[in-house]
Parts: C-alpha cells; structure tokens; sequence
C-alpha cells in the first residue's frame, strides 16, 4: 500500500491530464491519455480484441486521472490476461478529494488466467470526491507479462438529467388512500390465452375521466379503444392501446422482463376506500427534522441505499415521458412545498446492485461528508438471496452508528421494500418460502429499530395489498423496480409521515419548481 501511494505522488508531480471520459474501448488510438509505469507498452499482439492491447511485465502498470462529481455513478470495465501461469494482474480505482488524498479505494481480486477475464467496478463516487484514478498493475513478483485490452472509464453512467416533468407533480402527491379522484394510475393491459387483454383498477370507478398513454400523449376513447367492466379496462379487439400477452413473461425461474412505458395510466372518480395500512404522521419521533421544518430552516437530506433508491426505471431517470422524478427527489420537493421550506438539499447516495453490508462498510464514505439532518435508508432488494433478517438488522444498526459519529443530531427515515413480483420466482424453487421470509422479515427489524430519532415507512404491506388488488406488473418495470406509479406511494407515504393531518389540509399552491438534483443538492 505504501508503495502504491508514493507511485500516486510521483504522478501527481509531473501531472496527469483530467478526462471526463474515455472516447472509446481499447487502444486503437495508442496510449494518448494514459500514464504507464515499469514496462508497460503498446503491441499489436494478444490483442482482445481489434489490432492492439497494452503489454505490461515486470511490475508496471497503466493508469488514468478522470474528474468526477460527487455521488456519479462510475464505470471502470477492462479485459485482462496472463502470458502464462506465472503471471497476476488486478485493477484498481481510487478516489481523491479536492486535498489530492486517497479517500476511497478499490482494488478487485488477481487474475492469472491465460485468456482475457474482465475485471472492473461499477460504484460511486464518494460525497467528498473531486477525481479518481484507474489502475491496471502486474503483481509484485516481478515474473511474467499480462495484457490488458478493450478499456472503458464511464465517470457519470447516468449522463444529463432527465428534461422538466411533462406529468402535473401536485395531482401526483395526492394521496392514493384519501382522495376520491385517482390520477394515472397504471395498468398493464395483459393477454391471457387470446383472449382481450384487460387490467384491473385498484378502486370500482363511479367516472372514467380519461385513459392515456404512459407518455400522455394520447387519449384513448371509450368503446373505440376500450370497454369498462366493473373495476375493469378491457382492451377491444382492434385497438391502438399497448398490451402484453402471457407469453411475454418467462415461465423460467427467476424470469426477467421490462415493460418500461407499456402501461396505460387510468385518472378516474371513485367511492371506494384503501384496504391497507394508512402512512400517517410520525413526526413526533423526530423533533430536529421537524423543528427545521416549521422553522423553514436549512434542512439536508440524504438518500442512502440501492437501485430503487436511486431511481432506476422510475420514467425520469430512465430519460422517458413523461420524467418522473425518482421518490426521494418527489418526497423533498413535497416537503418544501408543504413547509414553504426553500431551503431542502437532497443528495441521492442510492448505488444500483449495493446490499446492507456494502452500506454498513462506507456509510462514513458516502454519507458523513454531507452532514445530514435526516438520513433516509433504503436497503434490502439485492440482501434477501443471502443474509438472515438478523443480519441485515445488524448492517442497518452499523450504518446508523457510523452515520452519528459524523453528526450526532441525525435522523432516521427507514424504509421497508416492495415485494418482488410473485411470480419471480417458481412455486417450485425450494428458496422461494425463505426469501419471501426473509423480505417480510426485513420489515420487521426495521419496525423494531425505531425510537426517538428513528421511524420506518412500511413499503411491504402496502406492495403486498397492492399487488393483490390489482396485478404485481402494474407496479413494477421489472421484478423489483417500481414504476412511477408504485414510485409514488413511497413519495406520498413519505411524506405523510411529517405531515400532521391539518397541515396536510392547508396545503395549497401550484408547487415549486424542482430544483433538487438527482445526485445533490443545487
């Protein structure tokens, strides 16, 4: 380690070039951009791919500076292989703050195969991080040459926000449980057998006031497009909606699919009341966030956790109409407006595919740095497969205790998962009964940890409920990532927890324009 960071120092020295991104894979174009160590060189053998790759022996290495934004998400992907069994190389990618110190470091394991392997990292940056540095290195032996091919450095994935929201965000925010008027909620009209493709609503409609496209850009019509049975859409036969057969869905175990933009989203009348648990206020329990709330003071959210956190597949982050913004970003906006607090920072630390034990390594990492007043934590999607709801407990216990050395005033929103589709996995599978188990199980320990400073919004239950009135696919892009429709139950059921019945209730206005970003704050 300490050698590896003198090696930093010396490139520091005689300065390495900031990239925001690498042009293309490989090294077709040679090794303009990229800084080398020992006996490292280009040659037009063992390539991978194309005519060239990068030849290192000894104990050399190649390397590149990259500028990054705090909280992007980063993609570092390489091809590596060995010139025969003596031979080891490993990658790296170190993060810096804007002090040139190493904050955060990761380095993946060895590779000595003889033919190519990829190694790489998909991750974040951290909240303090200014650039990052990736590494392909040979092992310390001294023995033997590798190759490193079809090199790709992504520092921002996720690319430019998403374009203004094209759906009314104050209709959105009404709450699903109170209203008597439903605005697009989806529904995915599915074929079964041939037969009409049809989707149930979650309440008996008394007046369909419109049925529109997910990009609500079209209008369809009554009879012409559709028929009304009950709490029932039924596609007719020569219709221009959007539907699914069955046999769309895998009957293979653990099947994926994604119908991003293939429901329709029905605004109707009814009389009908929600049949599960109603969020209501728990600001009792946190006197800090609340006080800053009324006193219209500066107040920082940050959102920690996986994909769904993030915002995957909610239509805004995926760049689709009509751009959603993703739940934590709603649920701070609805907070600002409903508090006339314009002074709400939001920072979204969610990483797609990281588990509790990831968050309970670099909560200080990630979190601290951002000093937060209210830190929501989002955990469990990618933890059912393989930790017992003991130790996901026990990850979540970690990620607070780490989160109050950094501020000891800190609040918990914790949040409790979706289910995943039910049909995600087969009846037949025998871990099926052990991860619904042990999802159900997460949302118990979280109920248990909550206390003065800390409070929960159950996400289970209402999925479970959701997905029994109406259909699982309704409410999900794919097995496990919500729609914005499923989206903004967590958004409005957030939000009902700060919010006393009264305030709700002299809630007015137009709304704010959105001005959180989906990474951090503006």
């Amino acid at each position: 380690m300490t050698k590896t960071i003198i090696l930093f120092s010396a490139l520091f020295a005689i300065g390495i070039e900031f990239v925001s991104a690498q042009d293309s894979t490989g090294f077709e174009k040679g090794l303009s951009g990229w800084e080398t160590s020992g006996r490292a060189m280009l040659v037009h053998q063992h390539a991978f791919h194309w005519e060239s790759c990068v030849e290192i022996k000894g104990t050399g290495g190649l390397h590149r500076r990259f500028r990054v934004d705090p909280l992007a998400i980063v993609l570092f992907k390489v091809f590596i292989k060995s010139g025969d069994d003596r031979s080891k190389g490993y990658t790296s990618i170190n993060f810096y703050n804007a002090n040139d110190q190493l904050i955060l470091r990761y380095q993946g394991k060895t590779i000595g195969d003889t033919s190519y392997q990829q190694s790489g990292y998909y991750t974040e940056a951290p909240a303090d991080a200014k650039y990052f540095i990736v590494m392909v290195n040979k092992d310390s032996s001294g023995e033997g040459t590798i190759y490193v091919d079809d090199m790709d450095v992504e520092p921002n994935v996720e690319g430019k926000p998403a374009p203004a929201p094209e759906c009314d965000l104050n209709q959105y925010m009404r709450p699903f449980w109170k209203s008597d008027t439903v605005y697009d909620e989806a529904i995915l009209l599915l074929s079964r057998n041939g037969a009409n493709a049809y989707g149930r609503l979650l309440y008996q409609p008394l007046k369909i006031i419109s049925i529109k496209s997910y990009d609500l850009k079209t209008t369809y019509q009554s009879g012409k497009d559709y028929m009304l049975k009950g709490d029932t859409v039924v596609r007719t036969i020569h219709s221009e909606v959007p539907f699914k057969k069955q046999s769309f869905f895998s009957d293979k175990d653990l099947a994926w699919f994604n119908i991003q933009s293939q429901w329709v989203l029905v605004t109707y009348i009814h009389a009908g009341h929600w049949k599960g648990p109603v969020p209501s206020y728990k600001g009792n329990n946190l006197p800090k966030t609340m006080a800053k709330l009324r006193a219209k003071k500066p107040l920082t959210i940050v959102a920690y956790g996986m994909s769904i956190t993030r915002g995957m597949d909610v239509s805004g982050y995926d760049k689709v109409p009509p751009y959603m913004p993703p739940y934590v970003q709603l649920f701070a906006w609805q907070l600002g407006k409903i508090f006339n607090d314009d002074d709400i920072k939001l920072y979204n630390a969610g990483l797609p595919g990281a588990t509790a034990e990831w968050g309970a390594k670099y909560a200080e990492k990630y979190v601290n740095p951002l000093h937060p007043d209210l830190t929501i934590i989002d955990f469990g999607m990618n933890d059912f497969w393989n930790d017992t709801p003991e130790q996901f407990k026990a990850y979540i216990e970690t990620i607070m205790r780490k989160v109050r050395m950094g501020n000891p005033k800190v609040e918990f929103l914790l949040l409790s998962n979706i289910h995943f589709d039910p049909s995600y996995i087969l009846d037949s599978d025998k871990n099926r009964s052990m991860y619904l188990s042990r999802v159900k199980g997460y949302n118990k320990m979280l109920q248990e940890l909550q206390e003065k400073g800390v409070i929960d919004f159950d996400m289970t239950t209402i999925s479970h409920i959701l997905y029994s009135a109406k259909n699982a696919k309704d409410c999900l892009v794919n097995p496990m990532h919500p729609n914005d429709y499923l989206a903004r139950w967590y958004a409005q059921g957030m939000t009902a927890l700060f919010v006393p019945d009264k305030l709700a209730k002299r809630s007015k206005g137009s709304g704010r324009r959105i001005k959180n970003s989906l990474v951090k704050g503006e």
